[in-house]
């Protein structure tokens, strides 16, 4: 064997560090663009698990690159001191720049930045953590409106001998484990799903009110807090007029299935079984976030995972004559692959879609603005989300380039 030198054996050293750090995480780094001069921008988002990040960054990095600019791309797995870190190491490295989808949660790793140097513009949502220079949002509360709004135009004319004028919020779900009671005072037995049985003159089926459920993300999220408030506030005359019944997520605590961003999709999965079984069912569910809508999806179109504690040959039970309970109606956000696809299917009724790349534009034409040392246009502070439906799938998601026709065949 030939010995190695020091100097070799400490650029080995150094290689291997190098792997073993990028075998640790999954954040996401890439600089990509021109070498005319223009400038280096930073992005720091999220996550490559969400659809709209992903679509956001590849659309920024091009309307940048086109305008001569370098783009240091950064995805941060969902974690808010990572996101920090990235955008102290943009500021640090000499970014002119920085744009920044900002996550709930501690931001304490990176410093406002200093009037007039390397202005921040906050790209799709807002946060107290920085001193931003512009920004380019859909509102939230548009998204929760939105969403309400879609699952109401969704359900049933309710039977007027039906409705019990005592139904209201209930306190049900708080927890992802937790089974959902039946409102106080019903019978057990009584039917409660859109077709559940027949008026007195038995000539048409009685509709009861909705049993509704909201699932939403994370309880620091103040940004999606505001989601649900305007969800609930939309919900809410249905509510008196007898038309739904808010079984699950009457607050905020009880809608939020996870504590980490990382945990949403997987807890708000659990969150959509737990009610499943309970009895009865909600017979529609509002998923707040395009996260929870994909644990959601996953619960609604997939068989629950194998019990490891289930033994190999279980005592048989006698089978129910009774019909299983209908999946319930979803009303979603967002259109990751997983959710345009049983969007595709009729797995769920609607998603309520805002497409970042409409935000793309305004955002580098403040990038423009800043490093000239202009004053940039009014933020960009609305949009128009859209209600997407089974129908809407091909026009709004393929012939836009937001999905591949093959991502819709699994």
């Amino acid at each position: 064997m030939t010995p190695r030198t020091p100097l070799r054996a400490a650029a080995a050293l150094v290689a291997v560090l190098a792997l073993g750090l990028a075998g640790c995480t999954s954040t996401t780094a890439r600089t990509t663009g021109t070498s005319d001069g223009a400038g280096v921008i930073g992005i720091a988002l999220p996550s490559t698990a969400d659809a709209e990040w992903v679509r956001a960054g590849d659309a920024l990095s091009a309307a940048l690159r086109d305008r001569g600019y370098r783009v240091d791309l950064q995805f941060a797995a969902d974690d808010a001191r990572t996101q920090g870190a990235q955008v102290q190491n943009m500021r640090t490295k000499g970014a002119d720049a920085v744009i920044v989808a900002p996550l709930p949660g501690d931001v304490s790793a990176a410093a406002p930045p200093s009037e007039g140097a390397d202005p921040v513009v906050l790209f799709g949502r807002t946060s107290t953590a920085y001193a931003v220079a512009f920004t380019a949002v859909v509102e939230p509360e548009e998204l929760g409106r939105a969403q309400a709004e879609a699952l109401l135009a969704e359900l049933p004319e309710v039977t007027p001998d039906a409705v019990d004028p005592g139904d209201g919020p209930s306190d049900a779900g708080s927890d992802a484990g937790a089974t959902i009671e039946p409102d106080a005072g019903s019978d057990p037995d009584e039917s409660t799903g859109p077709d559940a049985g027949t008026s007195p003159d038995d000539s048409a089926p009685v509709v009861a009110p909705a049993r509704v459920a909201v699932l939403a993300a994370t309880a620091d999220d103040a940004w999606e807090r505001r989601r649900y408030d305007a969800a609930v506030a939309t919900l809410a005359p249905a509510a008196v007029d007898g038309r739904l019944t808010l079984v699950a997520g009457a607050t905020w605590d009880e809608a939020a299935v996870a504590d980490d961003p990382l945990d949403v999709a997987d807890a708000a999965e659990d969150r959509a079984r737990a009610l499943g079984r309970s009895d009865p069912a909600p017979t529609a569910l509002l998923a707040l976030g395009d996260a929870v809508t994909r644990g959601v999806v996953t619960a609604v179109t997939t068989d629950p995972p194998a019990d490891d504690d289930a033994s190999p040959s279980p005592t048989p039970v006698p089978s129910s004559t009774a019909a299983p309970a209908p999946a319930p109606l979803v009303v979603g956000s967002g259109a990751d692959t997983v959710t345009a696809r049983a969007l595709h299917d009729g797995a769920i009724a609607a998603t309520v879609f805002a497409d970042p790349r409409a935000l793309v534009p305004a955002t580098v034409d403040a990038i423009d603005a800043l490093l000239a040392r202009r004053a940039p246009e009014a933020d960009v502070t609305s949009g128009s989300p859209e209600i997407l439906r089974p129908d809407d799938v091909d026009t709004a998601l393929v012939d836009t380039g937001w999905l591949r026709t093959d991502d819709l065949s699994g």
